[in-house]
């Protein structure tokens, strides 16, 4: 089973200015989760060069948040444009408000895995398949959202997400996507 889902701004009563759309697929197969990201994208950017950096710091990104249903902790990986990407796992969202405040460093959350992903630049932008472990039994549930950061040249970045959040918060588990993964 696919889930197709629309990439938007859920928090605004209107997309603000310089807000292009996207879609993101995602199904399980062979124990992982596989996420096909389509982007409407006017000027592809990245200044990454490595993995594991602050990949939303250097330009466009595409996240993946991956919560087990009644767990607290669950991860979170970004690709760029240029395949580079970044893995993290947080215990709870207690980390992310840490290293909001600067009381925690992003690096303690960073894992040793390097997702598959393979990025394409397309005629109207660009696209992502990203394939990540999801150790799962059919049936079970998990949340997921996949969300973007689209830098625009000189101005504040456009972001939007596949879940219904009603503030410009990626970090809200309660407000992603029901998953269920099915064999087949």
């Amino acid at each position: 089973m696919h889930l197709t889902l629309p990439i938007t701004q859920s928090w605004l009563p209107e997309h603000e200015a310089g807000f292009l759309p996207g879609t993101a697929m995602l199904w399980w197969a062979d124990g992982m989760l596989h996420l096909q990201a389509d982007l409407i994208d006017e000027e592809v950017i990245t200044t990454a060069t490595a993995h594991g950096q602050r990949l939303w710091e250097h330009g466009d990104v595409v996240e993946l948040f991956l919560q087990k249903e009644g767990e607290s902790g669950y991860r979170e990986y970004q690709v760029a444009p240029n395949g580079l990407t970044l893995a993290l796992h947080y215990s709870d969202i207690t980390c992310v408000a840490a290293v909001r405040n600067g009381e925690r460093r992003l690096e303690e959350f960073l894992t040793r895995e390097i997702p598959a992903a393979e990025v394409t630049k397309t005629e109207q932008g660009w696209s992502v398949s990203l394939q990540v472990p999801l150790h799962a039994s059919p049936g079970e549930l998990f949340r997921v959202s996949c969300c973007r950061y689209d830098r625009i040249p000189g101005g504040t970045p456009v972001i939007s997400s596949t879940s219904p959040h009603p503030v410009r918060d990626f970090h809200r588990p309660q407000d992603w996507r029901e998953f269920v993964p099915v064999a087949g």
